[in-house]
C-alpha cells in the first residue's frame, strides 16, 4: 500500500519561502512540537512543510501517565485558509513523499496536517501498554493536537479519513463534536461485532447472482484442486520470506486466504465478473485471479506483526468480520470455527464490546451534521456502512461498482461538484 520514496524536488525554493519557512518553525516550536524537520516538496500550492512530533500521555486519562512522541506531517498554505485534517488509522510514510496531496486539500485550497495514529510507524511507544490503544486515547491524541495548532491556524478545520482513517474520523467527531466544523470519512465501516453478520447479507446480495455464484465456484475449485493450487501458494509465499506460524502454518493460511476471498474480491473488485475463471480453467488464470484479490500476506507472521494494532483494535472496540463456511464445509480440512484470534499479542485476551459503536452510531443518526460519506457500491465493507438517517445535515455519496478506493474525484463531474459545494458551504468557504 505504500509505495517507495523515490521522487526527487522538481523545484528550488524561493529565498522568501525558506525565509518564512523558518519563521513558521520557531513559531511552532513554541508550541512544544519536538524534533520539527523540514520537509521538501514537490506541490507548489504549499509554501513550506514539516514533520514534527507531539508528547502525548499513553492514558489521556491518568495526570502521570507515560508518554510516547506522535508524528504530525504539515503542509502549510496559510495561517488563514482552511485546514484538512487527516486522522490516520495506521503509519504515516506516505505523507513524507515529496508530490504527496490531499484532494479535499486541494479543492479547498488548505492546509494539509496529517496525524500518524498511535502505536503504528514512528508513533510507537517504547513500551506497548495494549490496553492504552483505545478509540477515548486515540482521539484525545487528536483533540490535542487539533487544540495546539488552532493557535495558528484559524481558518475552519475539515477531518477525514480513509478506512480505517475513516472509522477513526468519526469516532473523533463524536468525541470532539467541535473540534472540526465538516467531516469527510472515506469508505468507512462501523462495525457491531468481530463477525458482523452485516457482511454476510452483503455478500449474499451484492451485484447479482450470476457473479456471486462464479466467485463462489472459484473458491470451491481452489479447494478442490488443492493438490495444484496449495503448492503454488506455499512455494510463492516462501520465495516472499512469508511465514504463517501464528495461523497455524501454512496450509491453514491457504484454507483462510480462499476464505479471504469471498471478502476481498468486493473490496478491491481487481477483475470483472466476466472475468472471473470458471472451475477447472487454466492454472495460471485461477490462480493469479485468487492472488489479485486475496493476496499472499494477509495471514503471514510478517503481516500480523506489522498490523497487530490494527488487529487488537478490530478486536475489542472496532469490530471486523469473519467467514460464512456453509458453503465450503466438506472442502475445509483445518479452518473450521474462523476468527482472528491468532493475529492478539502473546498472552493477551481481549473482549469485544460493541457499546461504543452503538454510541456513536445513535449519535450519528441524530446529531451527525455537516458530515460527507463516500462509499463504493460493491466494497464488502460498505457492509456495516453508516446508516446516517434523515435528521442530520449529511451527505452519502455510493460509487455505482465502487471499491474500497474509491475517493471523491471517481465521481462523475457533477456529483463531485456538488459534494464539493456542500463542504463548502458547511464551513462558509
Amino acid at each position: 500500500m505504500r509505495k517507495k520514496l523515490f521522487i526527487t524536488l522538481a523545484f528550488v525554493l524561493s529565498s522568501f519561502t525558506i525565509l518564512f519557512s523558518q519563521q513558521w518553525v520557531d513559531q511552532l516550536s513554541t508550541l512544544g512540537l519536538d524534533s520539527i524537520k523540514e520537509l521538501r516538496i514537490d506541490i507548489r500550492r504549499y509554501e513550506s512543510a514539516i514533520v514534527a512530533y507531539l508528547r502525548q500521555p499513553l492514558n489521556h486519562q491518568e495526570a502521570e501517565s507515560d508518554t510516547f512522541l506522535q508524528r504530525i506531517i504539515i503542509r502549510h498554505r496559510g495561517f488563514d485558509k482552511p485546514v484538512v485534517f487527516v486522522t490516520e488509522g495506521y503509519a504515516a510514510h506516505y505523507a513524507l513523499w515529496p508530490r504527496y496531496d490531499e484532494e479535499l486539500a486541494e479543492a479547498l485550497d488548505a492546509n494539509l496536517i496529517v496525524a500518524e495514529h498511535r502505536f503504528f510507524g514512528n508513533s510507537t511507544p517504547s513500551t506497548i501498554e495494549w490496553e492504552q490503544l483505545n478509540l477515548y486515547n486515540a482521539t484525545a491524541d487528536l483533540h490535542s493536537i487539533n487544540q495546539l495548532l488552532k493557535t495558528y491556524y484559524t481558518g475552519p478545520w475539515v477531518s477525514t479519513g480513509i478506512s480505517k482513517g475513516g472509522q477513526t474520523c468519526l469516532y473523533y467527531r463524536y468525541f470532539y463534536p467541535d473540534d472540526v466544523q465538516a467531516s469527510v470519512p472515506y469508505v468507512a465501516p462501523l462495525n457491531f461485532s468481530t463477525a458482523d453478520k452485516r457482511v454476510f447479507r452483503f455478500l449474499r446480495s451484492v451485484a447479482n447472482p450470476e457473479c456471486r455464484e462464479r466467485l463462489q465456484a472459484l473458491q470451491k475449485d481452489l479447494l478442490e484442486r488443492r493438490s495444484v493450487f496449495y503448492p503454488m501458494f506455499a512455494d510463492s509465499a516462501k520465495a516472499r520470506n512469508f511465514s504463517f506460524d501464528w495461523v497455524g502454518g501454512t496450509e491453514k493460511a491457504y484454507e483462510y486466504n480462499v476464505l479471504e476471498l469471498g471478502f476481498a474480491y468486493w473490496q478491491w473488485y481487481p477483475v470483472s465478473c466476466d472475468a472471473l475463471p470458471l472451475p477447472g480453467s487454466n492454472i495460471d488464470t485461477v490462480f493469479n485471479t485468487f492472488i489479485a484479490a486475496a493476496g499472499y500476506d494477509f495471514f503471514s507472521d510478517q503481516s500480523i506483526e506489522n498490523f497487530q494494532p490494527f488487529f487488537y483494535q478490530a478486536l475489542t472496540e472496532m469490530g471486523f468480520y469473519s467467514y460464512d463456511i456453509k458453503p465450503f464445509k466438506r472442502l475445509l480440512h483445518l479452518v473450521h470455527h474462523p476468527n482472528f484470534n491468532h493475529t492478539l499479542p502473546t498472552g493477551i485476551s481481549v473482549r469485544y464490546s460493541p457499546q461504543l459503536s452503538r454510541k456513536v452510531d445513535r449519535w450519528l443518526k441524530r446529531n451527525g451534521d455537516r458530515i460527507l460519506y463516500v462509499y463504493g457500491e460493491y466494497d464488502a465493507w460498505s457492509s456495516t456502512a453508516v446508516k446516517p438517517g434523515t435528521k442530520t445535515d449529511h451527505l452519502k455519496l455510493i460509487l455505482p461498482e465502487g471499491s474500497h478506493t474509491t475517493r471523491l474525484r471517481h465521481f462523475d463531474e457533477h456529483t463531485r461538484n456538488e459534494a464539493i459545494s456542500k463542504l463548502k458551504s458547511w464551513i462558509n468557504l
